[in-house]
Parts: C-alpha cells; structure tokens; sequence
C-alpha cells in the first residue's frame, strides 16, 4: 500500500500535530507501507516538499506557535498521489483544500484528520469572545473540505462528539494518534526533599500555564516545590516575570528529550491544565513514566479522559482548585504512588503501534468503499 501524508507542520516537533503527523508515518514505514510525505521544509525519505505560503499578519503569529502553512503546489501534489492507494489529509487548509480537489480529479481514496479546534484559532487570535465564532469555524472547516471527506479520522471521542453537533456527516472515526515511547525511561530517583511538578507544552494562550504558576503560588506547601514548565511559545517572557513571584521561580524553557527523560525520573507530579485540546501526547508520555497527572476538566479538552478518578481533575480555569488538588497529593505522597503504577498501565492502551494498526484498517475500509 503507498500511503500518502499531506500536513502544512511536519518538521517542527514541537507542534502536537507535527508529532502526531511524523508519528504516524515512522509506524507505518516500520510496518513495511511506503509513505510519501507532502509538507513544507522536508529532507526526507520519500519527501514531496513545498513551499511556505506567506499569509499577511497570520505568518508571523503563527510562527510564534510553531505553525507553517504549505503551498498548494499542483505540480508537486499531483507527482505525489501518482500510484497511490490513498491520501491522508491532516490539516483543514489550502494545501489539503487544493489537495483533496486534486485527489478526486485523480479518482485516489482519500480521508481527512481533524486535528485543529476552532478554539486553537480564537485564543491565540484574541476572538473567542465573538459570538457564534467557533460555530462558524465549524461551519467554514466543512464548507471549505470536509463535506468532500467520507472518512474522518478523530483523534478522540470530544472532537467527534463535537462534530456531530455540528452536523458533519461522514464517517466519523475515533482513533488515538498513539504514541511511541521516544523518552528513555529512566529508573525513579528523588534527587532532593522537593516536590517536582512538570508540565510539557507550547507556551500560548489556551494552554494555561499561568493557572499552574498562580496555584503553586497559592499552595501551603509553596516553599516545598520545585515547579518545571517546558516548552517554547510566544508567553514565556510574561510567565517568567508570574514565576517571579515564587520562591524558587520555575524552570522555563525548551528541553531535550535526554533532559526530559531525566526530568521524569525525579517528577513527582504532572499538570495538564489546557482549556483545548483535542489529544494531549505529552500528558500521555508523562504517564507511560509513571507519573500521575491532574488534568483539567475542561468541556473543550479531551485529555480528562485519560484521569482515573476525580482526584486528577481540577475545576478549568480556577487557580484555587488545582492548588487545593496539589496540596491533597502533597499530603497523601503514598496515594500517589499507588496512582502513578495504576497510570503507566493506562497509558499502553495508547500505544502506537496498536493505534497505526486501527489507522491501516480505516485506510482499507476507505479503499474499498472507494472501488465499490
């Protein structure tokens, strides 16, 4: 089977649905398929690569998230669908636009991921108080491509859910991106008397990490913790200045995968407190390490699913919450560690190759349905 992957962030493994995207198609070539890879900046094997497209005002934030958008370069897409049995399209924009077109012109099975919440777009554009906007990203998304799409691929069950709300009408099919083991896992070592909190992520809007600062600053244990934030975004400046307040600060910045395997070895606690998401592969990672998590509950937010009991939830958006939900592990230290082996179980449901495996059965059905 050649297998075709087209998504505008390949290369930029910070981006959740860069990872996800390279994730896929490492699994797939481990699985013997041939995969092409349709994306800007690629060196790769079997890599088809466009150019960035430059959209006034939008390029450069986009940027400061870790974003591109590719080129729908005819040429190049066509060359790539050639002998195909299927293209799959990741992102709702226009080189998946102008590519799906191409696909059907072509008579090439396709499918579409949903990968990207219209709440992605409003928090970091400042618009998600309009009325009625996520609804009308709703309505664009399928206007503009997913009313061509038969197969969707959800990466959770809220974003399907919220779909059907939306009156999509195609298959919707709810498959975990997975993912791979790439941390080297390291023996538990408690390096010091503090209690470590991690929490991996971009640094934007939407991902909250000042509600994690503001709730180790209210916690009666403060002078205790050693919090950790770990990513590159467009806020870190300002959550270095809210981290300020804290006795110890925080420990910002971007981290190597041997330095977070490291991190990991000595973390106590792992903090999600995202108000978006679709599927949090960190949160996963910091699981499969044996690390319990608290995860916000929020309506938009898929990654709750992953929490064993109410203990691992905090009410989104409340700092005092979450404070409160750290103090009680705090305080309960063996709790915790009844958890966190409870946790690592959980997390190989997630694995990527059982994932891949559902994905190659989806590309088979939609194959099929195609020629009959």
């Amino acid at each position: 089977m050649v297998i075709v992957v087209v998504v505008d962030c390949f290369i930029d493994k910070s981006n959740g649905t860069a990872v996800s995207a390279n994730n896929l198609v490492y699994m797939l070539r481990k699985k013997g398929y041939k995969v092409r890879v349709v994306a800007p900046y690629i060196e790769d094997e079997d890599a088809y690569r466009v150019d960035e497209r430059y959209i006034p005002l939008v390029t450069e934030i986009s940027h400061k998230q870790h974003m591109h958008f590719g080129k729908a370069d005819k040429k190049v897409l066509k060359e790539a669908f050639s002998g195909a049995d299927i293209v799959h399209f990741f992102l709702p924009f226009k080189l998946e636009i102008v590519g799906v077109k191409i696909a059907k012109e072509m008579k090439i099975p396709f499918i579409c991921g949903f990968h990207l919440q219209p709440e992605n777009i409003t928090y970091n554009a400042h618009l998600r108080n309009i009325p009625f906007i996520h609804q009308f990203i709703f309505w664009l998304f399928k206007y503009r491509i997913y009313k061509y799409a038969k197969y969707i691929h959800c990466p959770s069950s809220l974003i399907a859910d919220e779909l059907r709300k939306h009156n999509y009408k195609a298959n919707l099919c709810v498959i975990s991106n997975g993912f791979t083991p790439r941390l080297k896992k390291m023996a538990k070592n408690k390096i010091d008397d503090f209690f470590h909190i991690t929490m991996t992520g971009r640094y934007t809007q939407e991902k909250r990490q000042d509600l994690l600062i503001e709730a180790v600053r209210l916690s009666k244990y403060e002078k205790q913790i050693k919090l950790h934030i770990k990513g590159l975004g467009p806020r870190e400046e300002e959550y270095k200045k809210l981290a300020s307040k804290l006795t110890f600060g925080a420990d910002l910045g971007f981290v190597s995968d041997d330095e977070l395997a490291r991190l990991y070895s000595y973390t106590d606690l792992y903090v999600h407190t995202s108000d978006v998401d679709i599927e949090s592969i960190a949160t996963l990672e910091a699981i499969s390490n044996g690390i319990t998590p608290i995860i916000s509950d929020s309506k938009t937010s898929a990654t709750k699913q992953f929490a064993l009991n109410d203990d691992c939830l905090f009410r989104a958006g409340d700092a005092k919450d979450l404070s409160k939900k750290i103090d009680y592990f705090i305080e309960n230290r063996d709790y915790l560690k009844e958890l966190s082996i409870k946790y690592e179980s959980v997390a190989q449901k997630y694995d990527l190759s059982f994932c891949v495996d559902k994905m190659i059965d989806l590309y088979k059905e939609a194959i099929f349905d195609f020629k009959a």
